[in-house]
């Protein structure tokens, strides 16, 4: 009994010690939740009132400014765990206060307990008073509806559970620390350090892994992202929007699943700081470190990414073997004594514990010349035919979307994505290709087996043992489209590579927007000659050009040229014509026909006349981002006469 009450005693005094905590995340949360809103709303009525109309209605602007799918609201709520924690806590920096509250008749769980409870609801207290707030902003502006008001509640929740886990983070971190200094790294070090290597290995794969190929449509890496700290975890949570159900407010609305998640993350960070807590020493108070056996390896954990870092940067600068060592050794050592000074706080003591040095340099070394001389053998990566269930092969020009039965998109632009859905599983030419490529990748072919005229050209290998890689080789051209055109013979692969040629009137009933591009053409040389009464002579019309004139003009710019015309008595007239680029809109009763003759001209064409072309035809689609986007050049001739057909009448 006399614990308890000694505990509940304890709780109230730190409250009270608390009230300026309190008075600040007061003000805080008030200006970034019901005054922000205020002021929304507010400029939304004096837009109604000065204009006669709104660009969003009180209901939808209050929707867009409360609730769910804030970045910006639980970037501060984070902040705030972090805020408290040091606040609450700031005691075991220092001896003396250590002592004091040690000595006190309360064991070391309740006197954690009375800490965290008092300070926690330093934060609850603002920060539910401040949604209350904004519920009755809503409410005076009659904007605020059920579902909104429910949301903003379960925000209020998520909101607590953010700062849990940003609160107890902290906590670890000042567990395994002695001062305010590494404490504040230590926090850097929990929630940059996973993201800051994850960036490392890219840069390494981008530079080094040449043959690798990067999806920027790719989301893994944000998936990925959020497992490195509680604060990724929670940021990714609140902006993340590509799965589940999204709200009235405008963000995902967190399921069960989500919630316990949040708890469990919180209750194990908890967990861990108490542990520490009851096992840190009083004497740990003032020094960098709580635990001592932890310097060396803080200190290898830190001088590993600066020389790998310094390593990148030496061979983007002089590509020399011996400057990258010499990077890694000289920034590795200069990181050792700064980590040594920030321990000892003597400058006599940096060129200490030479062995740790010693150890992250070989760390780093093996790393980076690992990557530097593809130990691996990455880029050389060619797995036996027999192992393989199919391939794939592109060039990559345009984008494309293929549907599944119910006629929904399943694949949009990404390059893996198009890799995915091209396997083949007659690639007997595709891989004697991949294999040319990496002989002449090994440096083992003859320099005339790339030739000058290269290209890239993208492979995906799909193992039968489920294993899926992606290559980016260069192959010599001509080699190139020769296995194309074998492949484009067969109309199963002609389709797969080209959607377009298996449109039905149901896609093509999607598409609400036809354009085409062609870039540094005028109507002569793409439509033939024009009849005479579509010349034009009125640019710059003169009797007679000198020599001088001439010269200067040819000199100009690829887009113009002089045309030359002979009129009935036989006198020439010059006139500078303008070559811009060509915008066809196609209209969409059109498209039939369009798609006809682009299929047409698909099969009767070779894969080299169709791809040297930088010209495109592009094809919109009602109520989604994703558009195809075909090749097109003058070898496209039924395709060019609808075109034309178009172009006049537009």
């Amino acid at each position: 009994m006399t614990s308890k009450i000694s505990f509940s005693k304890l709780a109230r005094a730190e409250m009270h010690q608390m009230n300026w905590l309190l008075a600040v995340q007061m003000v805080a949360f008030v200006l970034v939740f019901p005054f922000r809103t205020l002021m929304v709303m507010a400029i939304r009525q004096n837009e109604q009132v000065r204009y006669g109309v709104a660009t969003y209605s009180a209901a939808e602007e209050y929707a867009r400014t409360v609730g769910l799918g804030h970045v910006e609201n639980t970037f501060v709520i984070l902040c705030a765990g972090i805020l408290c924690a040091l606040a609450a806590f700031a005691y075991i920096h220092s001896q003396t206060k250590q002592d004091f509250y040690h000595s006190l008749a309360l064991k070391r769980e309740n006197l954690f307990g009375s800490k965290y409870v008092s300070s926690v609801l330093s934060f609850v207290f603002p920060y539910l008073i401040s949604q209350l707030l904004v519920i009755l902003v809503g409410l005076f502006y009659q904007a605020a509806t059920l579902k909104v008001v429910l949301e903003i509640l379960l925000a209020s929740v998520q909101g607590i559970l953010f700062f849990l886990c940003s609160y107890a983070m902290t906590l670890v971190a000042m567990m395994l620390t002695g001062n305010f200094l590494t404490t504040v790294l230590g926090i850097g070090m929990f929630g940059a350090y996973l993201p800051i290597m994850r960036l490392i290995l890219v840069s390494f794969q981008e530079v080094f892994w040449n043959t690798s190929i990067t999806d920027y449509a790719d989301s893994t890496f944000y998936v990925q992202m959020k497992w490195t700290s509680p604060w990724a975890w929670c940021l990714y949570a609140t902006g993340r929007k590509h799965s589940g159900t999204i709200g009235a407010t405008g963000g995902q609305v967190p399921g069960i699943g989500d919630l316990c998640q949040l708890v469990a993350i919180a209750a194990v960070l908890t967990l861990i700081a108490l542990a520490l807590y009851r096992v840190r020493k009083t004497e740990a108070g003032g020094r960098a470190l709580a635990f001592p056996p932890l310097e060396p390896v803080i200190k290898i954990l830190v001088m590993v990414p600066v020389s790998l870092v310094a390593g990148l940067i030496a061979n983007q600068l002089m590509e020399s073997v011996a400057f990258e060592l010499l990077f890694i050794l000289l920034f590795g050592a200069l990181s050792c004594m700064v980590i040594e000074f920030i321990y000892r706080v003597d400058i006599r003591q940096v060129l200490a514990h030479k062995w740790q040095f010693a150890i992250g340099a070989v760390i780093a070394c093996a790393i980076f010349f690992a990557f530097r001389f593809d130990v691996s053998g990455f880029n050389s990566y060619l797995p036996a035919a027999e192992d393989l269930e199919t391939m794939s092969v592109s060039n990559y020009f345009g984008t494309y979307i293929a549907y599944d039965e119910e006629g929904g998109i399943v694949y949009s632009s990404s390059l893996i994505q198009r890799l995915d859905a091209i396997e083949w599983e007659d690639f007997d030419s595709i891989y004697q290709l991949a294999a040319e490529a990496v002989e002449i990748e090994k440096g083992h072919a003859a320099d005339e087996d790339l030739g000058q005229d290269y290209t890239y050209a993208y492979f995906k290998f799909h193992l039968k043992n489920g294993k899926e890689a992606y290559r980016c080789y260069r192959v010599n051209t001509e080699r190139f489209n020769e296995v194309m055109d074998g492949l484009l013979q067969d109309e199963e692969f002609l389709s797969l590579y080209y959607p377009i040629c298996t449109w039905d009137e149901e896609i093509m009933s999607k598409v609400t927007d036809v354009y085409a591009w062609f870039y540094g053409y005028d109507e002569e040389t793409l439509f033939g000659e024009p009849d005479e009464d579509s010349i034009n002579v009125e640019s710059e019309s003169l009797t007679e050009l000198d020599e001088a004139e001439l010269d200067e003009t040819e000199d100009t710019e690829a887009e113009d040229s002089v045309v030359s015309i002979v009129d009935e008595n036989g006198d020439s007239w010059y006139y500078i014509e303008e070559v811009n680029d060509i915008e066809i809109n196609v209209p969409v009763s059109m498209l039939p026909e369009l798609v006809e003759a682009y299929v047409k001209d698909l099969k009767s064409l070779s894969f080299e006349e169709i791809r040297e072309t930088v010209n495109e035809i592009n094809f919109y689609y009602e109520q989604t981002f994703y558009n195809e986007s075909y090749p097109i050049n003058e070898n496209f001739t039924n395709t060019l006469e609808v075109l034309k057909k178009a172009y006049y009448e537009q």
